[in-house]
């Protein structure tokens, strides 16, 4: 097969992601047999659109409106009025927005991890559990600060990506936000198939493409409206995404010439984030030498970010 064709069934797998992502009617399946996972998505549309859109559109369409209605109507001269109006949005977004957000945000991540495993046993039957150990629950640690790091570092690289790259940053930037969101939806699949941090970047920098189309909608939705808009609808539409993720098989690419079979897209997270072990154990060894157990986890978090 030419590099021409192997090109044009790279961007048929890119096609096949975007189609996973809008796959409806498997969607509504997975709702309709599990009550549970109703439940909960019903839980996240109240709890991130009614209320804390909702809330915003109040502030911001009748609240703010009415208030400077008044401040017009008040003895206050025009120049004051703007501050004045300054100290209440801040007033409004510290004392209600922020909290807000966290909340629904700490909330709404145990209601997706509930919804990612409903589906998963489902649609593969129920996970075996397996008895852990204090060292397997240490590497589970481990693999926890790492994937911080790196998930993190990659979204770093996105915003850099937007604001250092000219003419072509804005597109480089919502491909990486595809990236972004479909190592996220993925993940609660790999984790659940007992995957390490290792093989879950494996698995995008290989899936790359598919994972490109699968993630786009989440992207495009992110970046078309004010932060904590953006925030709320993908809060409500992320769960939705997360059992169309753990029901989908990513295929991978023929490789050709513009087409590679990996693409690093974790090399620069690796390095900052290697960086930020290698401060972290200087940090810890100046009081004295480092105990073997130290040692063991920092030489382990280097062979990671090495492999």
């Amino acid at each position: 097969v030419s590099d021409g064709g192997r090109s044009t069934r790279g961007m048929q797998i890119f096609v096949e992601g975007l189609q996973a992502a809008t796959y409806s009617r498997r969607l509504l399946h997975f709702l309709w047999e599990s009550e549970r996972i109703r439940v909960r998505a019903f839980q996240c549309f109240v709890l991130n659109c009614l209320l804390f859109l909702g809330s915003q559109v109040v502030m911001e369409y009748l609240i703010m409106p009415a208030i400077i209605s008044l401040l017009h109507l008040s003895p206050i001269t025009s120049q004051a009025q703007q501050p004045v109006q300054r100290v209440l949005s801040l007033l409004y977004q510290l004392l209600w927005v922020y909290p807000a957000y966290f909340i629904s945000f700490l909330v709404s991540c145990s209601w997706y991890e509930e919804i990612a495993s409903r589906t998963y046993a489902l649609h593969f039957g129920k996970r075996r559990e397996v008895k852990q150990n204090f060292a397997g629950f240490v590497l589970v640690l481990r693999d926890e600060a790492w994937r911080f790091l790196l998930t993190y570092g990659f979204l770093l690289q996105t915003h850099a990506l937007l604001h250092l790259v000219p003419y072509v940053g804005w597109v480089l930037h919502i491909v990486s936000l595809s990236w972004y969101w479909s190592f996220f939806c993925f993940e609660y699949k790999w984790s659940l198939h007992g995957w390490t941090i290792e093989q879950r970047v494996a698995a995008v920098e290989e899936q790359w493409l598919f994972l490109a189309g699968f993630g786009l909608p989440l992207a495009l939705t992110s970046v078309a409206f004010s932060t904590f808009v953006s925030y709320g609808i993908v809060a409500f539409l992320f769960p939705l995404f997360v059992v169309l993720a753990t029901i989908s098989e990513p295929r991978v690419h023929t490789p050709s010439r513009w087409l590679p079979r990996r693409l690093p897209l974790f090399n620069l997270p690796k390095r900052l984030g290697l960086l930020v072990v290698r401060a972290l154990s200087r940090r810890i060894r100046q009081p004295g030498h480092a105990t073997a157990q130290q040692q063991a986890v920092g030489t382990g978090a280097a062979r990671t970010c090495a492999e």
